[in-house]
């Protein structure tokens, strides 16, 4: 572990890449590719190693795969909050031996804390309270009955997650980390001659927007990620002023064109979703979880929309506890829409 800057840290996590590159081997089409605009890497072909490994899965690990990693619940992916808690973020045995011995009620809980779901903490002893949980998070009818069959076997269920991150480290990772410790470094190096003050995390890290850099007491852990390649994933813990982020290897740097902003803005605008997201946000601040309920969607889908508007500096996301908060920049808004105006018309 590196510091950056007083609490400011750069890591490099055998654990958390693992965790990626689980989701990438089953979401990498619904994840930000090349035809974004950024030139592909030469070292690692994420698309390859994808069809590759696919088609090597056994059928039982597929299954888990699809169930601890899909894109509208991710649960697996909690586990990385989980992993720098118990400080086994480092070594992938110490992490599946941390995970051996975590009572299975304790791991279903984990899985639920993804940070779209219902605010408070459920009483996994009580099936009734658990079920009332789940029907109230934002996830799709299947992820629910998903998490419903997980409760009701949650001794099977931790005995498949940690077989899936054993056999998938064991027979795809282990024998890449040297290469992908390579590339991340790399990527460290970038952000190192990007970042000399707290304030200049927002310049490389826009999705660190609204995490208290300003508090000195405030700890933000920055972990590079080949997987993650273009996206990042922030887990966050206000009351211990706790603030993970794994980012993709090529995600810094995304947002340094300030001049296109009014291009990236006419872009967002391009949509009716966000058109409807501005409007509800006119009459005031939103949770995500809300603006999903609200609009019908998922709580992935409401996700993909607000970082692009926050990305054009129309909405400003905001911690509030353990949830996200949205609001509406009235005046970036009107800034931007007279700035086009002047830009189409002269």
């Amino acid at each position: 572990m590196e510091a950056l800057l007083p609490r400011v840290y750069l890591v490099q996590s055998p654990v958390f890449e693992l965790l990626a590159s689980l989701f990438r081997l089953q979401c990498h089409e619904r994840l930000s590719r090349e035809d974004d605009g950024v030139a592909p890497l030469e070292e690692f072909d994420l698309g390859l190693w994808v069809q590759r490994v696919r088609s090597e899965l056994p059928q039982d690990i597929r299954e888990a795969l699809e169930t601890f990693f899909d894109y509208e619940s991710f649960m697996g992916l909690s586990m990385a909050k989980f992993a720098w808690e118990t400080n086994s973020w480092s070594s992938v045995d110490g992490f599946l031996k941390v995970l051996d011995e975590t009572p299975p009620a304790t791991l279903f809980e984990r899985f639920l804390n993804t940070g779209y779901t219902p605010e408070g903490s459920v009483e996994t002893d009580d099936p009734k309270k658990v079920r009332d949980y789940i029907n109230r998070t934002n996830l799709p009818d299947i992820e629910k009955w998903k998490f419903a069959y997980l409760y009701l076997n949650m001794e099977r269920t931790k005995a498949r997650f940690i077989e899936l991150l054993s056999v998938c480290g064991r027979l795809y990772f282990a024998q890449k980390w040297d290469d992908l410790r390579q590339q991340q470094a790399k990527s460290m190096d970038a952000v190192r001659k990007g970042v000399h003050r707290r304030e200049d995390l927002l310049d490389v890290f826009p999705h660190l927007e609204g995490v208290p850099l300003e508090n000195p007491n405030a700890t933000v852990v920055l972990a590079p990620s080949v997987f993650y390649h273009l996206d990042s994933l922030s887990s966050f813990d206000d009351e211990h002023r706790l603030y993970l982020s794994i980012y993709g290897v090529r995600y810094p740097g995304r947002r340094s064109m300030r001049g296109d902003e009014v291009i990236a803005f006419m872009k967002a605008m391009a949509d009716e979703t966000r058109i409807k997201i501005i409007k509800i946000l006119g009459m005031g601040p939103r949770f995500g979880y809300e603006l999903a309920q609200q609009l019908k969607l998922s709580n992935s889908t409401i996700s993909h929309h607000l970082s692009i508007l926050a990305e054009a500096g129309v909405v400003r996301p905001t911690r509030e506890e353990n949830r996200v908060s949205y609001a509406l920049e009235r005046q970036c808004l009107r800034d931007l829409l007279e700035a086009m105006a002047k830009q189409l018309l002269g």
